[in-house]
């Protein structure tokens, strides 16, 4: 009997020490493990997208600085920096964690509360300028927030009076737009549900009753209780890259409709649900389907062109064409020709001589777009791009292009050559 007990003593310690060695030791010793490469999606300079295997690189200084406040203030208590791949985070957040992501997070902040959102995917998910209303008072764009102010990361802009980032606040931010970012341009392919047409409820007093809900609850805190762009954000906080769009004057630039019309219903939803990259507005595709749609309708009963002046039929995108070197060269000669370089700059920066004097129709400076950063805010995909380029972008100096074309053909070109100006390897 004593020999037996001994036999599976002996036993059972070789099998924890050979589990050991064949998860823990073996693995770490593979060449292909060892160097950390984590799985990244970018842009070719076809403007497709790819996914490439990089080496995890080390935090850029600034990140680095933000990390270390991010640790001081203890922020890492309630968010996490890991996803578990259980049902139905990878839709809510995106990819799940990779090997590699965390070679440089000493220590790791893998908080286990779940008090606030995770934040491994966060990275571009949010505008710099929400980020800063976020710090200043989370409840005016999260109005169930259990964080706390943060106001010691800001400072009062000596121009305008409002708070914007201090150097705390600028390297916490920018750590949080690193966040998950390793994966890549991952954002540009997330699957997000949007409607081409149509709308899947009816425009009843009950569902803009409902709508009216939703908006005073989620948007009220950047478009104020009136519709007119005037809520409590972007009057106390300075809002860099575009300000709240003003309901009440019927006046949107992301449509599928001609230049001068109103946008459809499910231009609006695509809004909404997709948000708008690089400013405050965010993607709302957790809120129910039903939320959206009621939004929809509450919105247009702030301007009364939607009844007075229904929306003209949509522009035909159709699919776009496979990309080509020969497609992008002739997309550099449109690029050239349109003179689009007066205002996006000839490599597409954003510093063409006319950049500095360009100003919306309310009267507000509107710096050009610059193509390299990859952000687009009519969405990153060649439809998206092309569609831009058709309707133009209501009450901005970007004008409508579809009748200045030679052929559709120039209009793909186009869209390609912007699109590869932000391709992998360019400064």
């Amino acid at each position: 009997m004593k020999r037996a007990k001994f036999i599976a003593l002996i036993a059972g310690f070789g099998f924890f020490f050979l589990a050991l060695a064949l998860q823990g030791i073996v693995p770490y010793l593979l060449p292909e493990n060892r160097e950390l490469k984590v799985a990244r999606t970018v842009r070719t300079p076809l403007g497709e997208l790819a996914e490439i295997k990089a080496e995890a690189a080390a935090y850029p200084e600034e990140q680095l600085r933000g990390r270390r406040v991010f640790i001081r203030e203890g922020c890492w208590y309630c968010h996490s920096q890991y996803l578990r791949p259980t049902a139905g985070e990878s839709r809510r957040w995106g990819p799940v964690s990779e090997f590699g992501e965390y070679a440089h997070d000493l220590p790791h902040l893998l908080g286990t509360r779940r008090i606030g959102p995770d934040l491994i995917r966060v990275g571009g998910k949010y505008g710099d300028d929400w980020h800063t209303a976020h710090f200043l008072d989370p409840r005016m764009v999260v109005p169930d927030s259990v964080m706390p102010r943060l106001d010691w990361l800001l400072a009062k802009d000596a121009a305008t009076g409002k708070q914007t980032l201090n150097a705390e606040g600028r390297a916490v931010t920018a750590f949080v737009q690193g966040l998950g970012m390793g994966k890549g341009k991952w954002r540009d392919a997330f699957p997000y549900q949007l409607a081409e047409s149509g709308s899947s409820s009816l425009e009843s007093v009950a569902a803009i009753a409902h709508g009216r809900a939703v908006y005073l609850r989620r948007c009220i805190g950047c478009h104020g209780e009136k519709g007119d762009g005037q809520g409590t954000a972007p009057t106390t906080v300075l809002f860099a890259v575009a300000l709240p769009r003003d309901f009440t004057a019927g006046v949107y630039k992301f449509r599928t409709t001609p230049s001068g019309s109103v946008p459809l219903d499910a231009d609006l939803y695509r809004t909404i649900t997709a948000g708008i990259r690089g400013t405050a507005m965010p993607p709302w595709f957790n809120l129910a389907e039903d939320q959206r749609w009621d939004l929809v309708h509450y919105l247009k009963t702030f301007s009364k062109d939607f009844k007075e002046y229904p929306p003209e039929p949509p522009i035909q995108i159709g699919r776009p064409p496979k990309p080509s070197a020969e497609m992008i060269a002739q997309g550099k000669k449109v690029f050239v020709e349109m003179k689009c370089w007066e205002c996006h700059g000839p490599e597409g920066r954003g510093d063409g001589p006319a950049s500095q004097t360009q100003e919306d129709d309310f009267g507000h400076k509107i710096p050009p777009a610059n193509f390299t950063r990859g952000i687009f805010k009519s969405g990153p995909q060649a439809r998206d791009i092309f569609r831009t380029f058709m309707t133009g972008l209501s009450g901005t100096p970007m004008p409508s292009f579809g009748d200045s074309f030679a052929s559709p053909e120039d209009g793909w070109a186009l869209t390609y050559f912007v699109l590869s100006l932000s391709a992998d390897g360019k400064p």
